[in-house]
């Protein structure tokens, strides 16, 4: 049982069989915490404490013709609520201000403003539907906006545009064509109109800008410093319709047993590319290089606890806690995962707890598969450590969290996901009869 059971466990799992145990756990999880989470959980950061301690920029950006946004009200896109921003003026077409409340309607020209730290800036900039107001030879830049990058630029003392304004911009002299997209100042935002600034020498700014900008620049004294941001991308629409139908093409197929989910995703990658709504430069990059050698190692893992016989091993232990109930049998799977799931990597603790799994299967004299799927939700439920999930770090630190937040919220939720998941009548039955259908 090594890796041609990998192979088989991905021919057989079909694209819904995980349905049967996901959506009501999740459905059940999800209420969980939105009962209990705010007696267990500390308060979270208020938006207006964010950016006290660092640097503040401001920004205009203009609703054009035909924007998405047009129509839309002030609330439904979430600016009354912001995190890491706050739009702070909203300016009509004939230069008059519009009051912000939730049901102030978005028209076509209306510039918004807004207050934002860095890190915040990249998700105003990448809406659909919004652009920067102010652009220094941006109409000559001859590449598509999706292909744009954003650049934090520091002003050098030598550069052509200083003492002017910035709706005065290009200055004369000066090849590089650019969207300003923000402005800071000795850490903070301009008091008035971002048009009315003078540019000075250390003033912050953050740059769109293409691929041209990054050989022009060598040859430029306008910045003493350049950074580009990196993730910060704008998303491309224009084939949105294409992909939509590649993926549910993919998804169908998969439903309807017409072809493994193995075939199926190689098609639609091969698809995507045809079509142009994938490039091989971003299919290259999109490869998570870190995470093949980890599933690469854990595959060695479980290689060697098959071949040394530590899974039977320990198979035969958990057997003698569970019996022959399979309701215990299931569960100690779970656990062992869990477990796994606190000191290792998920996937790691998939490759060592799924020989082990399938072991407590041959002992029980019962199919294979309602195990494998055990196994897949349990690596998935590392709920209890911040170092369990990649996900749970991403909020750790952002989010004000302790390790013992998860402790408090994770146990609690951990012990009702395995009771649903391995002592609820419905779901259990989809594990004995449905996926016991399947031959091992």
């Amino acid at each position: 049982m090594t890796l041609e059971m990998w192979i088989t466990t991905i021919i057989l799992v079909g694209m819904f069989d995980l349905t049967y145990v996901g959506l009501p756990a999740a459905i059940v999880g999800i209420a969980f915490l939105m009962l209990t989470s705010r007696f267990l959980l500390p308060e979270p950061k208020k938006s207006e404490e964010i950016g006290d301690l660092e640097r503040l920029f401001g920004s205009e950006f203009r609703v054009p013709q035909k924007s998405p946004l047009i129509g839309k009200n002030i609330e439904e896109l979430g600016y009354l609520k912001s995190v890491g921003y706050k739009l702070v003026k909203l300016k009509r077409q004939d230069g008059t201000e519009d009051t912000i409340e939730a049901g102030t309607i978005l028209k076509a020209k209306d510039v918004l403003v807004f207050s934002s730290n860095l890190e915040s800036l990249p998700d105003i900039w990448d809406t659909n539907g919004l652009e920067p107001v102010y652009g220094v030879g941006v109409a000559e830049m001859k590449s598509e906006r999706f292909t744009h990058r954003l650049v934090q630029a520091v002003v050098s003392r030598k550069a052509h545009a200083i003492g002017r304004k910035i709706s005065e911009l290009p200055s004369p002299g000066s090849v590089l064509k650019v969207s300003i997209v923000a402005f800071s100042r000795h850490g903070r935002p301009p008091e008035g109109p971002l048009a009315d600034v003078r540019v000075k020498a250390g003033d912050n700014v953050v740059l769109e800008v293409d691929e041209i900008f990054f050989h022009e620049n060598q040859k430029e004294i306008a910045f003493i410093m350049t950074k580009r941001l990196t993730g910060a991308r704008i998303k491309r629409y224009d084939r949105a319709i294409k992909s939509s139908l590649i993926t549910l093409a993919m998804v169908v197929v998969v439903a309807l047993n017409w072809m493994s989910m193995l075939n199926a995703a190689l098609l639609a990658t091969g698809a995507m590319l045809l079509t142009g709504c994938l490039t091989f430069r971003s299919a290259g990059r999109s490869i998570e290089f870190n995470t093949l050698v980890i599933i690469a190692s854990a595959i060695g893992l479980e290689a060697a606890v098959t071949g040394s016989g530590l899974s039977g091993k320990i198979a035969g232990l958990m057997a003698l806690i569970g019996g022959k109930n399979p309701h215990i049998a299931i569960t100690m799977v779970f656990l062992g995962c869990i477990l796994m799931d606190t000191m290792i990597t998920n996937v790691a603790s998939a490759a060592f707890m799924f020989p082990i799994a399938m072991a407590m299967a041959g002992n029980l004299g019962v199919n294979g598969m309602p195990f494998a799927i055990t196994v897949m939700v349990g690596a998935s439920c590392s709920f209890i450590s911040p170092m369990g999930y990649q996900t749970n770090l991403m909020v750790y630190g952002p989010g004000g969290y302790k390790f013992t937040d998860f402790v408090k919220v994770g146990v609690p939720l951990t012990i009702v996901v395995i009771s649903f998941c391995c002592f609820g009548r419905g779901t259990f039955r989809a594990f004995s009869e449905g996926l016991t259908k399947k031959v091992w």
